[in-house]
């Protein structure tokens, strides 16, 4: 492969973005498989690989044009490839395409082999097309690429599907989880970005008193951890672990609280994540000797209520926890959540040196009627099938019990009934269907089929270093975690002492005052800039009013605020993490109307302008409130400060 300009040239490509394709195309010697190049009858240069044709042999570049034709094509798509064969598809897609082109070659002696005859640099040079051979990588590019509302489609020559089946069921099952992943990841930017990056700002002066899990890494080495979550078959397994008890470290969701404290059981840790009240969850239980693990976003009432202890998680994963990261100077790497709980605890075992690691009540779907075990706090929800349709629904049980078992109990008792219904709606609205340990069909949700992508995905990265169980035998079956009787795998496991937490530790105060100083600095004059920007929005509007159309002065005033919007999304993003968060809550509806709009009329401008205003009005506002929030936490930290010298 050495001395080929038409590959060098395609690496020059791919290296931009994907580097290591290079270096695995290179190591190759030599073909353990037959790949040839033959003529279509149409004499259009085909490739065959171990006797079969790769592309139609009755035309290879219609079939490409087939394919393209049948797939929705916008601003908004994201057209994945599986295969490159020859390169036609890729070529039609590059050329025609008005979003982004990924291609996935799963058999890396073809992509070498057509690397080294075929020159795509023209498609190649285009900002939205890439090629991959490894999923990680892959995966990476296709979320960076991913924008609000994105379209996704699959794209495969049926030769593919015929040579790589299984290759092909496998890529898409993980795509698919991918993409469940970003929506959720959008969907929580859209409506809780705002309220966890308030609330971590509010919980400041409490979590300089909260060290990093770090600092106990591998505090219970070779240990054997149990995850307890708040499934249906928790309630199956309570005696056995009640048993077991002193033989392992407990791990507790906060959900299971009152399940394992009600039988006798005290978790060594329970965890918790949300912003939003979760105080229910805990309420009426004395946990004074067991230790909290609390994400900096997590509601501001549990980082001052009693346990032994109090540690930060600050998830990177969560992203507005990397707003305090960089306040502490914390190495966040270590820490992965992805907004569940139990995956949250599943980290932390590891982190603290645990190698047998069992879930408990990891049912990730609903099994006999129930959704959650019977102390849980929200055991009121029941799964019942519609005897004429044959289809799943939720329900409580009690709805009464229900509306107060999670929700603040400061709010009316119709903002209760409310939450309580959208909380219903929410999850019959998502519900999934998965494969069960049994290997039968299970209700569940999508956030559960998100949820066990994401445990599939741990157990492949640390399948090496951590033996995995999963003591559910009834719930969704977790690929790479052994299903075994709970009490088979605890019988041979002997005492375990706890050990103490009391480290000395301490953040730099100093430091993070300094820090603190700097984002209202730079937030003034972001604060500033938008105030200019909210003058153009009121020009326009009194232009809109007045002349009952979008004039020259209409659009004299939009041009302004886009560019505002730019410097704004571009340069101040750079100088601050918060606003970068903060922005892309609106910016969100922003960018997609942006992108869907490729030609401009007075209805685009119109259409556009309505979320530049509310980027702009509603980021104002939201500033403002940060920044009186931040300068009442350095008046804290000052005094903290102060009192210490």
């Amino acid at each position: 492969m050495n001395n080929n300009p038409v590959l060098d040239a395609n690496f020059a490509c791919i290296s931009k973005y994907n580097p290591d394709l290079k270096y695995k195309i290179m190591r190759i010697n030599s073909l353990k498989n037959d790949i040839s190049i033959v003529n279509t009858i149409l004499q259009e240069p085909n490739i065959m690989y171990n006797g079969v044709y790769l592309h139609d042999n009755y035309g290879a570049e219609a079939e490409a044009k087939e394919i393209f034709s049948k797939i929705e094509n916008t601003p908004l798509s994201m057209h994945v490839i599986f295969g490159l064969g020859l390169g036609y598809l890729l070529q039609e897609f590059a050329l025609n395409s008005k979003g982004i082109v990924i291609l996935f070659e799963p058999n890396l002696e073809i992509l070498a082999s057509v690397l080294e005859i075929v020159d795509f640099t023209k498609e190649l040079s285009k900002e939205n097309v890439f090629i991959f051979s490894d999923w990680d990588e892959f995966k990476k590019m296709y979320i960076n690429q991913y924008t609000y509302n994105s379209n996704t489609h699959i794209a495969f020559l049926p030769s593919y599907k015929k040579l790589f089946d299984s290759e092909l069921i496998k890529f898409a099952n993980n795509l698919n989880s991918v993409m469940g992943a970003a929506i959720i990841n959008n969907n929580y930017i859209k409506h809780r970005m705002y309220p966890a990056i308030k609330m971590l700002c509010e919980n400041i002066d409490l979590l300089v008193n909260e060290p990093p899990l770090g600092i106990y890494k591998d505090i219970y080495k070779d240990k054997t951890a149990v995850i307890v979550s708040a499934g249906p078959t928790l309630d199956r397994d309570i005696e056995i672990l009640k048993k077991y008890r002193n033989n392992v470290i407990i791990f507790s969701v906060g959900q299971a609280a009152k399940t394992l404290v009600n039988n006798g059981i005290r978790p060594d840790f329970i965890g918790m994540i949300e912003a939003s009240s979760q105080m229910s969850q805990i309420e009426g239980l004395d946990l004074s000797d067991v230790d909290l693990i609390l994400e900096p976003i997590t509601y501001r009432e549990l980082h001052k209520a009693k346990f032994r202890n109090i540690i930060s998680y600050p998830s990177h994963t969560s992203i507005p926890n990397l707003i305090w990261t960089e306040f502490a100077n914390i190495d966040a790497s270590l820490y992965v959540s992805s907004g569940t709980v139990s995956y949250m605890m599943l980290y932390s075992s590891k982190i603290l040196g645990c190698k047998d690691i069992i879930l408990v009540g990891q049912d990730l779907a609903y099994l006999d009627g129930k959704c959650y075990s019977k102390d849980a706090c929200q055991t009121e929800l029941k799964y019942d099938y519609d005897k004429e349709t044959g289809k799943i629904f939720i329900t409580a049980e009690n709805f009464e019990v229900f509306k107060n078992s999670f929700i603040d109990k400061d709010l009316t008792e119709e903002q209760k009934t409310n939450l309580a219904k959208q909380r219903i709606d929410f999850i019959n609205k998502n519900l999934y269907v998965v494969k069960g340990i049994k290997g039968n069909d299970l209700p569940s949700t999508t956030d559960y089929y998100s949820f066990i992508a994401q445990f599939s995905e741990f157990a492949d990265k640390f399948k090496n270093v951590l033996n995995l169980y999963n003591a559910s035998l009834e719930g969704a079956k977790i690929n790479g975690f052994e299903d075994i009787p709970l009490e088979e795998i605890l019988k041979s496991k002997s005492f375990v002492k706890r050990e103490d937490l009391n480290i000395d530790f301490s953040y730099d105060l100093s430091s993070i005052i300094d820090i603190i100083n700097h984002e209202m600095s730079v937030t003034d004059e972001i604060i500033k800039m938008l105030k200019t920007a909210n003058t153009l929005v009121f020009n326009y509007d009194r232009e809109f009013n007045n002349r009952k159309s979008v004039t020259e002065n209409c659009i004299k005033y939009f041009k302004q605020l886009i560019v505002m919007y730019i410097d704004l999304s571009n340069i101040y993003s750079q100088k601050s993490r918060m606003f970068k968060y903060l922005q892309k809550i609106y910016a969100l509806d922003l960018d997609y109307n942006l992108r869907i709009s490729e030609e401009t009329t007075t209805e685009t401008i119109s259409a556009v302008y309505s979320y530049l205003k509310i980027y702009m009005t509603s980021l104002l506002s939201n500033l403002i409130e940060i920044k009186t929030i931040l300068k009442a936490k350095a008046g804290n930290l000052n005094e903290m400060l102060n009192s210490k010298s």
